[in-house]
């Protein structure tokens, strides 16, 4: 287990460097469907198409100049290599990275396609959804992650990186900000570099103002501070700190440990209570120590009278590329095994 984490360490340092990723993670036989993207981020777009016989988004990063192509290349064979390995009801699937073709010159990243959107374009059309059953939901893939051998942290968790697949089961997505954490480190403060800390009002106070010289870095507590963002988000639809219009007053707000207001009453029915709320503080809390882990976020939710069952058996199962069959055959690995490893974690 050990050497199998290190290795993936050394597996995501090597394709972040060098836009290097194995070559079973390519797709054939994929295809766009129509001329514009259905949707868009700050740095990539996502189409729709075909892959066989399934539906998929291709995320596409956007790509102007040579300097920027190199460096999202980079980045898509980080976010490639880090997104395989993980399985799990409560992460979006990935199938694999197609390289373009005649019709459609990008290099994408092959996931299936949700109909339902993101969790925030979910409950707005369905407002009497059980949004506390989805913070379980959320609250698992964040356990997932953090346990995960080495532990996975998300970095950018916010309403629109979490889609609901056609069970009504969220899921976490985009893993472009994702890292491994080594278990070396011990702390959030453990970097002078670039934080790659997420999305501005889901930011934890002490990627704001960092300590004793050092810039924090992303880690399993700033996850957990993003967690309690989501849950606003969820349980109000509006962003975090909606009271507070702009972003420079939203910054010096954060740095004097202020915390999102309390919204009324009325969103006790969608499950708003003490109880919830007083969790969500919890995630808020100023030192990053004393948040909750995300094992302790499931073991709240799986308390919680008004969590509807979920049965396990429905979400996608995840089929290895045909080509990471191939290989596995020709390098003698049985076929009971192969079928095995498409149930399982797979190290590629």
């Amino acid at each position: 287990m050990q050497c199998q984490s290190q290795f993936a360490q050394t597996l995501a340092r090597l394709a972040k460097s060098t836009a290097c990723y194995p070559d079973s993670l390519i797709l054939g036989s994929v295809c766009r469907i129509g001329k514009d993207p259905m949707a868009g981020g700050g740095f990539a777009d996502v189409w729709k198409g075909r892959f066989g016989e399934k539906t998929v988004a291709l995320k596409a990063f956007r790509i102007f100049q040579k300097k920027p192509q190199e460096k999202a290349f980079n980045a898509l064979s980080h976010e490639a290599v880090i997104w395989r390995q993980l399985k799990h009801p409560n992460i979006l699937p990935f199938y694999g990275v197609f390289k373009g073709d005649e019709d459609f010159d990008r290099l994408c990243l092959v996931s299936p396609w949700m109909d339902a959107g993101n969790i925030m374009e979910y409950i707005d059309r369905r407002t009497d959804c059980n949004r506390i059953t989805l913070l379980a939901d959320v609250s698992s893939g964040l356990e997932y992650l953090h346990n995960f051998k080495p532990a996975v942290i998300h970095g950018d968790l916010k309403g629109a990186n979490i889609l609901v697949n056609p069970f009504t089961v969220a899921c976490l997505a985009d893993f472009g900000l994702a890292r491994f954490r080594s278990s070396e480190e011990s702390s959030c403060s453990a970097t002078t570099g670039n934080s790659g800390a997420g999305t501005l009002r889901w930011q934890a106070p002490e990627l704001f103002s960092p300590r004793e010289g050092k810039s924090s870095q992303v880690c399993q507590e700033t996850d957990v501070y993003s967690f309690g963002c989501v849950c606003i988000e969820v349980m109000t639809g509006k962003i975090p700190f909606a009271e507070i219009r702009q972003d420079p007053a939203f910054v010096i707000a954060i740095m004097n440990q202020q915390k999102p207001q309390r919204p009324n009453e009325d969103l006790l029915e969608r499950g708003l209570d003490d109880s919830l709320w007083a969790t969500m503080m919890q995630c808020w809390d100023a030192d990053p120590s004393l948040r909750p882990s995300a094992l302790q976020l499931v073991q709240y939710f799986e308390h919680r009278k008004d969590l509807e069952p979920r049965d396990s058996r429905k979400f996608e199962c995840f089929e290895l590329p045909e080509t990471l069959r191939t290989s596995l055959g020709q390098y003698g690995f049985p076929d009971d095994f192969v079928a095995k490893v498409s149930g399982e974690q797979v190290l590629v």
